[in-house]
């Protein structure tokens, strides 16, 4: 541990800083306050000066990930709406060719800088809306829906299975949480393959799970899955119009309803993702 050599003002005022915020017990002697306690608290000071490190790392990675990440479809519309403009003859199916791609990455703009603003609020405790009483049963069934032309264009089997279970939370949240598992196993499971669809609860936990039988992913990739921006497959994450950031928010949408998610991948599973969250 370094030695830290504090004049005795600051060392009252960390004290009372430390102590408002119940990092150690108070004294109601000053006199009383021993060496022992000092080298507790430069340690507190070790210790958060490292965490603060840590999060300003993470924060200067996301940023940097999300810049890139953004500049991708900007420099496409921008290209685009270039050559649109440009004093060049161009047949009228350059000109849709142009304007879909337009309009393709305007649609991958709009879901990055959504799934960049849930994330961030995720990650800093903020919920959006009030917690209410909702059927998770009706919010899985409203996202198989939603994805319901991927599953019939890839001539998926979908087998669902699903309790009813009602639960006191954001909506929201929850509904993050689901599509994007949903909209994950209908992207990569394979063409004319099954995806199977579990909620079940106890009194204790309800439980969702979600396999489809893709390829699976390599041992030594699952660990990081949840990362933000990470991708197995960059080519084909983009291909289906994937951000990089839906799996991160299924893990931080878990743990702010207290719960976990566990990714289980392997030739005979395929990938299975299970989400469990006390009742």
């Amino acid at each position: 541990m370094k030695k830290f050599f504090i004049r005795a003002a600051a060392v009252a005022k960390l004290r009372d800083d430390m102590m408002n915020r119940g990092l150690v017990r108070p004294y109601l002697n000053p006199d009383d306050y021993p060496y022992q306690e000092l080298q507790e608290i430069a340690q507190k000071v070790n210790d958060l000066t490292a965490e603060s490190r840590e999060a300003s790392l993470l924060r200067r990675d996301f940023f940097a990930n999300a810049s890139h990440e953004l500049k991708t479809p900007v420099t496409a519309i921008k290209g685009s709406a270039e050559l649109l403009c440009a004093d060049v003859t161009l047949g009228k199916e350059q000109q849709r060719e142009l304007l879909q791609r337009i309009g393709i990455e305007t649609e991958r703009l709009y879901s990055l800088i959504n799934d960049i603003i849930m994330i961030s609020r995720l990650e800093s405790g903020e919920v959006a809306g009030e917690k209410e009483e909702v059927n998770l049963e009706a919010i899985v069934r409203a996202c198989v829906d939603e994805v319901m032309l991927q599953i019939e264009g890839n001539q998926l089997r979908v087998d669902i299975n699903l309790e009813p279970v009602t639960y006191v939370v954001n909506r929201k949240n929850v509904y993050e949480m689901f599509s994007n598992l949903i909209v994950n196993a209908a992207n990569y499971a394979r063409p004319g393959g099954r995806v199977d669809i579990r909620l079940s609860a106890s009194p204790e936990e309800i439980i969702f799970s979600i396999r489809n039988d893709g390829e699976p992913i390599p041992f030594g990739h699952q660990a990081r899955m949840f990362e933000r921006f990470y991708r197995l497959d960059s080519g084909r994450s983009k291909a289906v119009g994937g951000t990089g950031l839906g799996l991160s928010i299924v893990k931080h949408a878990a743990e702010s309803l207290g719960g976990t998610v566990r990714l289980e991948s392997d030739e005979q599973i395929g990938v299975r993702f299970t989400v469990v969250i006390p009742r």
